[in-house]
């Protein structure tokens, strides 16, 4: 399965401006399985296409993209700033 949160403090409350991002990326090969419960700050979710994520990382700011395997059309990216 494919998560991304919104970004959070250590006690898993949403934090906008000062929280870390959290990525859950299990999409390398096993079966994927079914979604339980909805976790809370969930941003996106798949679980229908295998792949991998890219982080581009710079002094200020970073970047991700989900690419999925061929003839998967899943796609999800975006950037963020450091603090």
């Amino acid at each position: 399965m494919y998560e991304r949160f919104y970004p959070q403090d250590p006690s898993g409350v949403a934090n906008l401006s000062r929280g870390i991002r959290y990525f859950v990326v299990g999409t390398g090969g096993t079966p994927l399985t079914p979604f339980g419960e909805k976790t809370p700050n969930l941003q996106v979710r798949q679980n229908s296409a295998h792949g991998v994520i890219k982080f581009s990382l710079y002094p200020t700011w970073y970047k991700w993209e989900f690419v999925p395997v061929a003839g998967k059309t899943f796609k999800d990216s975006g950037s963020n700033n450091c603090h």
